[in-house]
């Protein structure tokens, strides 16, 4: 329907304009939508790499340790050699005759023995903790992609994608320019 002003102005079509703002509030709308989509994926992107950086704290945490108790391992029985080679020099240089029975040396191997099980116990205790950070971490991030629908670009094709759409408007823009 249209409303003729005069012969001068061109009529004005009003469905045309209702259709118009229509659309316009329904972009506007669907532009609303995608910005808390986006919002809600930045913050979720964030807890993502603040729960990574955790893991990656945790299994650097995990190999000192391991490090620490493979050195202690190695270096048990140098420490019983080391004292009995340091009890031998002071018997030799002392007048009291100092013995150590094997039921001692039964008990420090028995000692160490237990610290080391102890330790193996720590260790395996850590990986199990990690283990299940892993799967809490597996399930979150299945949560995440579930509430979300759409699709995901990586950065490379992101870049792909953003330099196609600024070649495709820059040849529509020529195509538009010289047809014109």
């Amino acid at each position: 329907m249209g409303i003729g002003k005069s012969k001068i102005t061109p009529s004005i079509n009003i469905d045309d304009m209702l259709k118009k703002a229509e659309s316009n509030h329904e972009l506007e709308a669907e532009k609303q939508d995608a910005d808390k989509r986006l919002t809600e994926i930045r913050e979720a992107k964030e807890a993502l790499l603040k729960i990574h950086q955790d893991l990656l704290d945790a299994i650097k945490a995990e190999g000192e340790a391991a490090m620490i108790l493979k050195t202690a391992i190695d270096s048990s029985d140098n420490i019983v050699n080391g004292i009995c080679n340091a009890i031998i020099k002071a018997e030799r240089n002392t007048r009291f005759k100092a013995t150590i029975k094997s039921e001692h040396f039964a008990q420090l191997q028995e000692l160490l023995n237990q610290a080391v099980k102890a330790w193996k116990t720590i260790l395996e205790n850590h990986r199990s903790e990690q283990m299940k950070m892993f799967s809490e971490h597996e399930s979150n991030m299945r949560k995440i992609l579930r509430r979300n629908e759409g699709v995901w670009f990586s950065d490379f094709w992101m870049k792909v994608l953003v330099i196609f759409l600024f070649v495709y408007t820059v040849v529509l823009g020529l195509v538009v320019y010289c047809s014109t």
